[in-house]
C-alpha cells in the first residue's frame, strides 16, 4: 500500500502546479467481470497510477488529486509498460473538495458475454458526492451501485424492517445497470438485504448485512452488485453477488448469502355476509414479534390488499376480527399457515359467518380462506398479456362454465370455493381485441347465467396478474337481501375490486334495462362510426356491435367523464350490411342501428 500511495503522489505531482492548487479525493473500484480484465494497470496521463489492480479490489480513498483539471485515466493490461497500451481511456475532471468513487464496469472482450461489449462496454462510472464517514456513530451510510451487466433493473429491499413490517421496505427503487442509487443512511443493525426485480415481485437473491456485528456504526461503505446472474452465458465468469468496499480499500468483502426469508401474499375480502362486511385483519409470526400486527384496518367486502411481504418457514397466523376491534383477542377466526419462499399466495376470505339468514347456510358454506399457492403479480408475457386467475366465490351459485364470445370455453365445471383448475389464463390485452365478452353458463353450456365485459385493454392491465371472482348471491332474496351476483377483478396493487360490466343482452332482442336510443353518425358509415352519448358520472361505457342474427361482431369500452361524449369506433374491418349497436353504462342500455357500406 505504501508503494501505491507513493505512486499516487508522484502521478499527480506533475499535474499540481503550485501549493495552492485545489484538490479532490478519489477511490477506484475494479468491478469489470470480464476475464480479459481480471487485473489491470491504471494510468493518470502517462504516469502509472495503480499497478495490478485486481477484480473486486478497491484502492484507498486518496486525497490531493488536482481538481478542476482534465485528467486522462487509462486502463491497460497488467503487463503494460506505458499508458500507450491502454485498452480504454477516460477524461475526468473533479470538483474541488469532492470525494469521487470510480467503479470500473462492463465488458472488454468482443465475444463470449451476453450482453456483449457493444451493449455493455467497459466504462468508468463515477459518483461525485462520496462520503468518508456516516453522519454519526449510530448510522451506517451505504452507497449502492448496480454493476452486474446481465442483471435487470432491480429493487433493493430490507424485508420486515419498516414501520409496518409486512409492507416492503424498499431501500432502492428501480436501479438500472451502471447506476448509483445514492447513500442510504441506515441505523446500524443486522439486516437481511434482498435483490428483487424492478417490480418488487420476485427475489433474485438474499444476503446478510451484519452492520452491527461488524461494528460498522459511523462507516461509509459502497455496496456493489457484481458478477453475472447467468455465468454459463458469460464465459463461466464470476457469479452474481453483493460486495462491500470500505474507504480503506483492499479486497471487496462479499455479503454472505442467506436463505430467502419472505414471500408475497395478497388478501381479498369476498365474504358477502353482512356481519362481516368490514373486518380487521391481524398478522403474527416469529419475525414480526410476539404481538400481532394490525395488517388491514376496516377491510371492506370486495376489496383487496396489495401484495405484502410475509415470513417463510415459520408459522404465520392471520386473524379476522370485527371492524370495531381493539386487539387480536377479539378475533372471530384464526388461520395458521407455514409458507414457502418458492411460492406466492392469494388468500380469499369467503363463505358465511351468520348462523341463519342465508341459503345455503354457514354450516354448508362456512367462513374460510381459500388459498392459491401459485399467485402472479405480473403476467408471463409482460408486454402483451394479462394473466387471469378465476375463482368461484358465490355460495349459492352452482358449478359453472365461462365461455368467451367466440364460444371458446375458458373455465369448465368450476364449483363454489375453487380456482380454475388450469391456473392462470394468458389473455392478449395490448390491443382493442383485449376487451373480452364472457358468458357464465351452466355446466352443460345450455343456459347463460349472466354475461360480462372484461375490458382488459381499456383498464390497462397488460403485464399484470389479476384475480376475477364470482361474488355475491344469485338469489339475494334468499340471502338476507345481500349483494347480487357479479364478476369482480382484484388488481395486484389492491384496493376496491373492479366490477366487470354486466352485458344484459346476448342479442339485440334481449335488452332488459332502462333503454334509450343513441345517436350515431354518419349513417350509412364507411370506416368510422361516431356515437354521441351522455353520462351522468365518470363511468365505463361498454359498446357492443351485433350483426342481424345477434352475433357479437365487435366490443369496445372506454371510461368517460360526466356530460356529453363522442365515442369513435373503427368499423373498417367489418363487412357491409345492417348492424345493431348497444352501449351499456350504469343501469342504462342505449341502442341503435346503422348500415356499413
Amino acid at each position: 500500500m505504501k508503494k501505491l500511495i507513493t505512486l499516487i503522489t508522484l502521478a499527480f505531482a506533475g499535474i499540481a502546479t503550485n501549493s495552492n492548487a485545489q484538490t479532490a479525493s478519489m477511490q477506484v473500484i475494479h468491478n469489470c467481470a470480464d476475464a480479459a480484465a481480471t487485473t489491470v494497470d491504471v494510468y493518470a496521463g502517462t504516469t502509472l497510477l495503480i499497478d495490478n489492480l485486481q477484480f473486486r479490489y478497491a484502492s484507498q480513498t486518496f486525497t490531493n488529486i488536482p481538481a478542476n483539471t482534465n485528467i486522462v485515466v487509462g486502463i491497460a493490461p497488467p503487463t503494460s509498460t506505458s499508458s500507450s497500451q491502454s485498452i480504454a481511456t477516460f477524461t475526468v475532471n473533479f470538483a474541488a473538495n469532492s470525494t469521487n468513487i470510480v467503479v470500473a464496469d462492463g465488458i472488454v472482450s468482443p465475444s463470449g458475454y451476453s450482453p456483449s461489449n457493444m451493449m455493455a462496454p467497459f466504462t468508468l462510472n463515477t459518483f461525485t458526492s462520496g462520503l468518508i464517514a456516516a453522519p454519526n456513530g449510530t448510522t451506517t451510510s451505504l452507497l449502492v451501485h448496480h454493476g452486474s451487466t446481465d442483471a435487470p433493473t432491480v429493487d433493493i429491499v430490507a424485508p420486515f424492517t419498516g414501520t409496518n413490517p409486512v409492507i416492503p421496505n424498499i431501500l432502492v427503487n428501480n436501479a438500472p445497470y451502471g447506476a448509483f442509487a445514492g447513500y442510504l443512511n441506515l441505523p446500524t443493525a443486522n439486516y437481511k438485504i434482498q435483490v428483487r426485480d424492478q417490480y418488487n415481485s420476485n427475489v433474485v437473491a438474499e444476503y446478510s448485512a451484519p452492520l452491527s456485528t461488524l461494528g460498522l456504526g459511523g462507516a461509509a461503505l459502497s455496496v456493489i452488485a457484481s458478477g453475472f446472474l447467468n455465468p454459463a452465458n458469460n464465459s463461466s465468469g464470476p457469479a452474481f453477488g453483493l460486495y462491500v468496499s470500505t474507504v480503506a480499500g483492499g479486497s471487496l468483502i462479499p455479503l454472505p448469502t442467506s436463505t430467502i426469508s419472505s414471500t408475497r401474499l395478497q388478501a381479498i375480502h369476498n365474504c358477502p355476509d353482512a356481519i362481516a362486511s368490514t373486518v380487521d385483519v391481524y398478522f403474527q409470526s416469529a419475525t414480526t414479534g410476539t404481538a400481532a400486527v394490525l395488517l388491514l384496518d376496516n377491510f371492506a367486502f370486495r376489496s383487496a390488499s396489495p401484495f405484502i411481504d410475509v415470513p417463510t418457514a415459520q408459522n404465520v397466523t392471520i386473524s379476522v376480527a370485527p371492524a370495531t376491534s381493539t386487539s387480536v383477542a377479539q378475533a372471530i377466526a384464526n388461520f395458521t399457515y407455514n409458507l414457502s419462499a418458492s411460492n406466492k399466495y392469494i388468500l380469499i376470505a369467503n363463505g358465511l359467518v351468520s348462523p341463519m339468514g342465508y341459503t345455503p347456510s354457514s354450516m354448508t358454506a362456512p367462513f374460510n380462506f381459500a388459498v392459491y399457492a401459485n399467485a402472479k403479480e405480473k403476467s408471463t408475457n409482460i408486454t402483451t398479456d394479462t394473466d387471469v386467475l378465476v375463482y368461484h366465490g358465490s355460495t349459492d351459485a352452482p358449478a359453472v362454465n365461462v365461455v368467451t364470445s367466440s364460444a371458446a370455453t375458458v373455465v369448465a365445471n368450476m364449483a363454489y370455493n375453487t380456482f380454475n383448475s388450469g391456473g392462470y389464463l394468458q389473455l392478449p390485452s395490448n390491443t382493442a381485441a383485449g376487451n373480452y365478452t364472457l358468458h357464465v353458463t351452466d355446466v352443460a353450456g345450455t343456459t347463460t347465467v349472466a354475461s360480462y365485459i372484461a375490458p382488459l385493454n381499456t383498464l390497462g392491465t397488460t403485464g399484470n396478474g389479476l384475480t376475477v371472482l364470482a361474488s355475491g348471491f344469485l338469489n339475494p332474496a334468499n340471502n338476507s337481501s345481500g349483494p347480487a351476483f357479479g364478476l369482480w377483478a382484484a388488481l395486484p396493487t389492491g384496493g376496491n375490486l373492479v366490477q366487470l360490466p354486466s352485458l344484459n343482452a346476448t342479442s339485440i332482442n334481449e335488452l332488459n334495462l332502462n333503454t334509450v336510443d343513441l345517436k350515431s353518425f354518419p349513417n350509412p358509415a364507411e370506416n368510422q362510426l361516431n356515437i354521441t352519448v351522455n353520462s351522468s358520472s365518470n363511468e365505463l361505457m361498454v359498446v357492443t356491435i351485433y350483426d342481424a342474427q345477434g352475433k357479437i361482431i365487435q366490443n369496445y369500452s372506454e371510461t368517460v367523464n360526466a356530460g356529453a361524449n363522442t365515442l369513435t369506433l373503427n368499423i373498417s374491418d367489418i363487412n357491409s350490411g345492417v348492424y345493431f349497436v348497444t352501449i351499456a353504462h350504469g343501469s342504462v342500455i342505449e341502442k341503435g342501428k346503422f348500415i356499413k357500406n
